[in-house]
């Protein structure tokens, strides 16, 4: 009669922390892949953006002397930013008014467009000042605009990269979809 107490209880603890793992799994597994944004001095997750990989997104904005719209474009690859555009209105302060090694230069419809070569070097992160007056800093992924203001606050200073997420990590910060 002792055998089937020690059997019953070696069952149930063996039920209990297959449960624990598979939680465990279910929670700190890495499986999300995600534009995160994350404030500059200390880490922490502020807000993501659920992305697929290799996909193409903008960070869209007015820039702060000559107001006038830029768009950036990246392709979210592993761990780092392709750059693979730059479109703009004006080449006056801040803004370039040429094309190096191997990118392209050329105007199109009023706008000043540098296509990025292949070969540019990828950023394993963004650094951004969210604009507190006239920036409007969005991010544009599959047609919808997400303004960041609204998710991390204005004049935050935020890191943004891409990575992979696990459950418990996407809870502490905001969902840009929601």
């Amino acid at each position: 009669m002792r055998r089937q107490t020690y059997s019953k209880w070696g069952i149930i603890i063996s039920i209990i922390l297959v449960i624990i793992t598979v939680l465990s799994v279910f929670i700190f597994y890495p499986n999300h892949y995600v534009l995160s944004l994350q404030k500059q001095r200390t880490g922490q997750l502020l807000a993501y953006l659920p992305v697929k990989e290799n996909t193409t997104f903008q960070i869209q904005y007015t820039h702060s002397v000559h107001l006038s719209g830029v768009s950036e474009y990246y392709q979210a690859k592993g761990n780092s930013l392709q750059p693979t555009k730059l479109v703009y209105e004006d080449t006056a302060i801040g803004m370039p008014s040429d094309a190096h090694g191997d990118d392209v230069f050329k105007m199109e419809d009023g706008k000043y467009i540098i296509e990025k070569s292949e070969h540019a070097k990828p950023f394993d992160e963004l650094n951004l000042s969210v604009g507190q007056v006239r920036a409007d800093h969005q991010i544009i992924y599959q047609n919808q605009s997400y303004l960041l203001k609204e998710f991390v606050g204005a004049g935050t200073d935020v890191i943004i990269d891409a990575k992979r997420l696990n459950r418990w990590q996407l809870w502490k910060g905001v969902s840009m979809l929601e």
